[in-house]
């Protein structure tokens, strides 16, 4: 940057004032500034002002910043300097196109410039405007061919585009005027990248060829070795492949992934072959578990006994912990989990008559070898989901050992299966109190206490590891802590608190937008490190993070809540809908006030305490870098009184529809939003979408009706849109009868509790006045064999008001849960208030 028009006194304050912007020295910047200002002649230059601006800017006074970077444009348009500070300014507020769009102007003044292009193609990458970014990259490379950046930047910029011949031929142009240099890791990344790309483009003989002519150059040697043995695999060449395969293993006798991959190279797909290679990688590395595990999945019969009866005792009498989690792929075969339980019973009846794992067995075992088979009884009996046997057993292993925390940790999760999370909470908080410094055991204890809608008892377990002085759920919120989000977002979906789920929600939305926004200080390191596979990772990743289950989870509760808005507008502000409060007694109104008195005192106390603490260190704090600001918080309150709760569940839904496609739940919620919006094609591709994806989700049979029930009545008329309409739904059904195909859809899938369920409810959708009819076979559906988790979907239904049940039905289909999951909270009979008190 040059003032061009400043006599030589201001012209070299305004070089002071750039190398003090450079150096972080604001206030001297903004002292020059201000002295060239003060001479009338100078007092509306353009440039200066503008650098005053972003000066301002970076200590935090944003409207003067902006007014003096405005004031300055207006008084030099033709400035480059002025239109690349505006677009500074606005890329410090995230305002990323507007950036664009101001160093696009600052490009017609100055086309050449280095700095703007920079900024520009980081902009570009950011928001992924490929095309932009390659002819930008492509201008550097012109203006700077002797510098690696450009050429590199322009091959990823290729890349990126799926341009694979060009980029290779960039990069092959570039490495052609590094010969002679000594390899050095930047270029040995360099060459890797390059094969990577051949890879990409099927190029596999290539790219073999390349990384072996390039051997002594490369010098991350594991890289080299893992995509020589996976290229060899490719081309067929199989004994080269267990060649690489079985070297890699000799450097990490652990990776599971290299021992498959060598039995496969061997091309011995019937298991018996394959387990004499692991036979053969166990005596080269005795002490290696991975080859072992690998054999016991691979061994079947009296083979698979002796393998795991080998194992079982070495792994018992060393007291390893997830012994149970090792095995548990395992007991997917009844077999092998048969003659598992076959042998801990064995060695739990011989431990305890003659302290040996056998009787033949010489000596005798520790006392903690009997504990873990006690515990790991426990284990395979909650596995099967035989409560009984399984608390004996623990019960029996906390008797043996009462200062072992990892017999309460198990106890807690026999409880959780068994449905009693109040009991859960206790074991789990047992274990929790008996090492407070444990950060795994309180994360546990707070998610069960979450669970159990103990949220206050949450909190205050997390206080131990969060920051002092400040409440706890603020301070794990700014450490991204999603999962207490979404667990908090769940707890008070299911209390209906729908201000709160909202919050956390949009608060784990914020820092999904965080995680993509962090990547943009990543462009300018990768391409300076040539970090340059790790980095084309992670834009594919950024690319796919909405994906993650936590979004996933945070959508599912955001768009239930507005769907849940739509259908039952709130009153003010009490998070209650008009028809839920004119059904309460006045009991319960009186106890919803004093609810929300209770809750607005305490939401007060933490923001005084909060205020306080933020003051105190509101004095020592630096300023943010850059001017950036702390954007508000996030109010939960405000976001129910949206006028448009549709569109704002639509803000959820899009990334769910393009990134988690293969997710059922993505294509449930997506029909019922597009239901109520009216919008049929839509609701059409969405219930195909459902049947592709999983055809016994149990909502396809409701959706399904609704969607015949919608084009009978309501479907278009005439036009294209028609046609397609016919097309679609003579796809979707054959049979022209909506209840031919769900008596079809009962015969496959009607066994299920929850299928079942919703076929009933498909029928009452279809026939209103069959719905009690409906309700009873719900009522006398035979439950033996259905899981927890469907009685209480069914119940959650039930109690959400579909098939119309009366408080009598309600408690009928309770009370048949409960005599088969006696444990289970969710079942039990009402009690009063005074006594439904967690312990």
């Amino acid at each position: 940057m040059m003032a061009k028009d400043l006599p030589p006194r201001e012209n070299t304050l305004f070089k002071r004032i750039l190398k003090c912007y450079e150096n972080k020295q604001y206030k001297s910047g903004l002292k020059h500034a201000r002295q060239i200002l003060s001479n009338s002649k100078f007092q509306e230059h353009g440039e200066t002002l503008a650098m005053m601006g972003l000066t301002l800017n970076c200590l935090g006074r944003k409207e003067e910043a902006y007014d003096n970077v405005k004031r300055g444009l207006r008084n030099n348009l033709r400035s480059h300097v002025c239109w690349h500070v505006f677009g500074l300014l606005q890329r410090s507020d995230k305002k990323y196109e507007e950036a664009i769009k101001c160093y696009r102007n600052a490009l017609k003044w100055d086309k050449d410039n280095l700095q703007i292009l920079r900024d520009l193609s980081l902009l570009q990458i950011q928001t992924r405007d490929l095309d932009g970014y390659k002819m930008t990259r492509h201008q550097l490379l012109m203006l700077r061919a002797n510098q690696r950046a450009g050429w590199v930047g322009y091959a990823i910029a290729l890349h990126t585009l799926g341009e694979y011949e060009n980029a290779l031929n960039v990069l092959q142009t570039f490495r052609k005027t590094q010969e002679g240099k000594p390899a050095d890791y930047e270029f040995s990344e360099l060459l890797l990248y390059e094969a990577s790309i051949m890879v990409e483009a099927g190029k596999f003989k290539e790219a073999l060829t390349h990384i072996y002519s390039h051997r002594d150059s490369i010098l991350d040697i594991q890289s080299w070795l893992e995509m020589a043995g996976d290229l060899h695999a490719r081309l067929g060449e199989h004994e080269d492949s267990a060649e690489v395969f079985e070297e890699l293993y000799h450097r990490n006798p652990e990776n599971a992934t290299y021992i498959e991959s060598y039995v496969r190279a061997h091309g011995h797909y019937n298991d018996e072959d394959s387990l004499q290679l692991c036979q053969k990688l166990q005596k080269l590395h005795p002490r290696a578990e991975a080859p072992f595990n690998y054999a016991l999945k691979l061994s079947t019969g009296s083979t698979f006994r002796t393998l795991v009866d080998g194992y079982l005792q070495r792994q018992l009498r060393k007291g390893v912990p997830p012994l149970f989690n090792i095995l548990k792929h395992l007991f997917q075969d009844k077999n092998k989990l048969e003659t598992i339980k076959e042998l801990m019973h064995g060695y739990y009846t011989s431990l305890e008559e003659h302290k040996k794992f056998t009787p033949e067995s010489e000596d005798e075992e520790f006392p903690t070898s009997y504990l873990h088979v006690m515990i790991f009884l426990a284990q395979l009996y909650d596995y099967e989901r035989d409560t009984t046997k399984a608390l004996y057993y623990i019960d029996r292993a906390m008797q043996h050992t009462p200062t072992y925390i990892d017999p309460y940790m198990v106890k807690s999760k026999i409880y959780k299966h068994a449905g009693d999370m109040t009991e859960a909470v206790h074991w789990v908080d047992e274990a929790r109190t008996m090492d407070l410094a444990d950060r795994y055991l309180n994360c546990k204890a707070a998610k069960y206490m979450l669970r159990a809608g103990m949220i206050d008892k949450a909190e205050e377990a997390c206080a131990l590891f969060t920051r002092e002085g400040q409440p706890a759920v603020d301070n794990l919120n700014e450490m991204q802590c999603m999962w207490f989000l979404t667990e908090s977002a769940r707890i008070y979906f299911k209390n209906q608190d729908w201000a709160n789920v909202l919050q956390k929600c949009h608060e784990v939305e914020k820092h999904f937008v965080d995680i993509v926004e962090d990547q943009f200080d990543f462009h300018p390191y990768s391409m300076r490190k040539m970090t340059l596979r790790a980095y084309i990772g992670l834009l594919r990743l950024e690319d796919s993070i909405r994906g993650h289950q936590f979004f996933n989870k945070a959508a599912d509760y955001a768009i239930r809540t507005y769907l849940h808005l739509y259908d039952k507008p709130l009153s003010d502000s009490n998070g209650l809908g008009n028809g839920e409060i004119d059904e309460m007694t006045e009991k319960e109104k009186k106890k919803l006030e004093s609810k929300k008195k209770r809750a607005a005192k305490k939401k007060q106390q933490q923001k005084n305490e909060a205020n306080v603490n933020n003051n105190a260190a509101n004095k020592d704090k630096k300023q943010q870098p850059d001017g950036e600001v702390v954007p508000p918080p996030i109010v939960g309150i405000e976001l129910v009184k949206t006028e448009a709760p549709l569109d704002d569940a639509m803000k959820f839904l899009d990334p769910l529809r393009a990134l988690s496609p293969q997710c059922p739940n993505t294509h449930k919620l997506a029909f019922q939003v597009f239901y109520r919006q009216g919008k049929l094609l839509l609701m059409i591709q969405s219930v195909k979408r459902a049947l592709k994806t999983n055809a016994r989700t149990p909502e396809i049979s409701l959706h399904m009706t609704q969607l015949q029930q919608y084009v009978k009545t309501k479907g278009t008329s005439s036009g294209i849109i028609a046609e397609i309409v016919e097309t679609e739904m003579g796809e979707l059904l054959p049979q022209k009868d909506i209840r031919e195909w769900l008596n079809v859809r009962e015969s496959l899938t009607g066994t299920n509790l929850k299928n079942f369920f919703m076929l009933r409810c498909a029928h009452a959708h279809l026939t209103p006045e069959s719905t009690a009819d409906q309700l009873q076979s719900v009522l006398n559906f035979p439950l033996g064999g259905s899981t927890l988790e469907s009685c209480e979907y069914v119940l959650d239904h039930l109690n959400s008001g579909m098939l119309n049940p009366s408080p009598e039905d309600i408690a009928s289909f309770s009370s048949s849960c409960h005599a088969l999951f006696p444990l289970a909270t969710a079942f039990r009979p009402s009690k009063p208030e005074e006594e439904s008190v967690p312990r």
